[in-house]
């Protein structure tokens, strides 16, 4: 197998308190089946893959209707001629900018405000890898048998961590944990989104990139995930086992996993 070669899967499964699966996920150009209560899939590229899951919301249909705006703009963005010239950080803003514009449209043509999304994504071309978040689905690295977040929580509760206003162990249970502070699908006059964009960074065999809603992270902490990710080393088995132990601890949101490796 080339050196550059990307391997991927994703799981996303409406877990067992919803009525509707409201994720999405953009594995490498497919996307979920809005038909299905459990969606998987596999990818397997050289040199450059695109990756992203997204948390909807808004209760009904909504949130899964902006979620779905928001890979379909991933694509048209990533694959438009007229942003040849940019880099993937600048992409990512012409993204986000894009995909909040659309939702928006689409609350003011249902006469609503209660329709947005969560969106974090990864960008990976050989060795080098962009990440971008915006809201509190995550992104983390797996490499030399550790897990380290490197998105950015967009919620009230992290704010108050990174101030040292609340230690960590009580954010984790904090009434508030899941209000953001951004999030897709927020009009101009109530607040300026602001992506987290990572510094692009260098990735080497047998490195693993996560992806995943905090229909995850609300179940498992980082050392259960760390734990899992050990035992196993093939991408769909990781996501597989992932989004199982999240359901065996109560499912209690949808759960959308995808797991990138550089093999």
């Amino acid at each position: 197998m080339s050196s550059t070669m990307l391997v991927s899967a994703a799981v996303s499964h409406v877990g067992y308190v919803r009525n509707r699966n409201e994720d999405n996920y953009f594995l490498n150009g497919k996307i979920r089946n809005p038909e299905n209560a459990v969606d998987s899939g596999t990818n397997a590229t050289k040199v450059c893959g695109l990756y992203a899951v997204c948390d909807g919301m808004g209760g009904g249909a909504y949130g899964e209707i902006a979620s779905g705006i928001a890979v379909s703009v991933l694509r048209d963005v990533f694959t438009s001629d007229d942003y040849l010239d940019l880099t993937i950080a600048e992409l990512f803003r012409e993204y986000v900018m894009n995909s909040n514009n659309r939702i928006c449209a689409e609350m003011i043509g249902r006469s609503t405000r209660k329709m947005g999304t969560t969106f974090v994504a990864a960008c990976i071309v050989e060795n080098t890898v962009d990440i971008c978040n915006v809201g509190d689905s995550r992104a983390y690295l797996f490499s030399g048998g550790k897990l380290t977040q490197i998105s950015k929580d967009h919620t009230g509760v992290s704010g108050m961590v990174d101030m040292g206003i609340l230690s960590p162990e009580k954010a984790k249970v904090h009434v508030h944990r899941n209000t953001l502070t951004q999030h897709l699908g927020i009009f101009s006059d109530d607040m300026e989104l602001d992506p987290y964009i990572v510094p692009a960074f260098r990735i080497k065999d047998g490195d693993y990139i996560l992806l995943c809603s905090d229909g995850l992270t609300d179940m498992l902490d980082d050392f259960e995930i760390e734990y899992i990710m050990n035992k196993n080393s093939i991408m769909k088995d990781i996501t597989e086992e992932l989004v199982k132990v999240a359901l065996q601890k109560g499912g209690k949101d949808n759960v959308t996993v995808l797991a990138i490796s550089k093999q």
